[in-house]
């Protein structure tokens, strides 16, 4: 026998009223709907489930038992379309933020410092990222991913951090130190450094160079960003990274920053993450956390390395 489970509503709302003409007004219903229903509900439980006692009713005891099962069963329900409002401090999950060495030393501590005191409970974990797991990022455990990327995927959703540019970095006793304007000639002729870990950060030159039958020469390549500023600092090796992390760089270590000899247009930095995740409360409030660190620290270098180098520099 199939059952009605548009039903329930109803019953739930006699058994708890014991009224048809508030369990109707309670339901948005007719009274003559309602009658109807509780009469095909005393034939589906074989049972009478309401008995008039003079101006009111009482409950069966079968519809003693039925209001006993039904009201948490209805209450799960409504819940589902009903979910409370997430609550960091009682979470107990885990996030992962992947993005690049820089972020983890520079940006994700003052992350993970809000992420404890919001939710003392959870657990937050960084990972260096790599563009090869973006096709996997679907089943990957991956929550957000801040690198630059153009276009977004389709399969992902994402808000700019802003733009940048990209500049030369190298020590201050650097034979082009001293150069106002450095050329082509010049750049091609330099000993070039590459930063591989956390993601793309050159291409954008290498492409460029490429398009007009042109390459770096490519002397050393490590994966972290602390590892070339030691190479930097001990050689006449040159760095070609965007504008704020230069900033950051130079401003701590006494590095020199130079413009490209090159026009190239501006790359942008996005947060973004696996559509997935888009409507889960727990992810909106990491993101959310997390965004205005990741904003403000490119902003603010980008802003001392456009004030104190860019125009010292041609």
């Amino acid at each position: 026998m199939r059952h009605n489970l548009n039903q329930l509503p109803v019953l739930l709302a006699l058994l708890e009223l014991k009224n048809l003409t508030r369990a109707a007004e309670r339901l948005h219903m007719t009274q003559s709907a309602v009658s109807k229903t509780l009469a095909q509900l005393r034939q589906s439980f074989n049972d009478p489930l309401l008995v008039r006692q003079g101006q009111r009713y009482l409950l069966t005891p079968k519809a003693e038992q039925l209001q006993l099962q039904l009201t948490p069963l209805m209450s799960g329900l409504d819940g589902l379309y009903h979910q409370g409002e997430f609550e960091p401090a009682r979470c107990q999950r885990s996030f992962v933020l992947a993005s690049s060495d820089y972020v983890a030393q520079y940006i994700f501590p003052d992350i993970a410092a809000e992420f404890a005191s919001q939710a003392p409970l959870a657990q937050i974990e960084f990972q260096l990222w790599q563009p090869k797991r973006l096709s996997g990022l679907a089943d990957d455990n991956l929550d957000l991913v801040s690198t630059i990327i153009e276009p977004i995927p389709e399969t992902c959703v994402g808000i700019s951090q802003g733009q940048d540019c990209l500049v030369m970095l190298m020590r201050q006793g650097h034979p082009l130190a001293g150069v106002l304007s450095p050329s082509l000639e010049d750049y091609l002729s330099l000993a070039h450094l590459s930063v591989t870990g956390g993601g793309d950060k050159d291409s954008l030159i290498d492409r460029h160079l490429a398009e007009v039958g042109l390459e770096r020469n490519l002397a050393a390549k490590v994966p972290f960003f602390h590892g070339a500023v030691a190479l930097l600092a001990r050689s006449d090796l040159v760095l070609t990274t965007p504008l704020h992390i230069a900033a950051q760089l130079a401003e701590s270590h006494g590095l020199c920053i130079k413009t490209l000899p090159v026009a190239l247009p501006e790359h942008e930095y996005y947060l973004f993450w696996h559509q997935r995740w888009h409507h889960d409360p727990a992810h909106t409030w990491f993101r959310e956390l997390a965004l205005p660190y990741l904003q403000g620290h490119l902003q603010h270098y980008l802003t001392l390395g456009q004030q104190r180098w860019l125009p010292t520099t041609g």
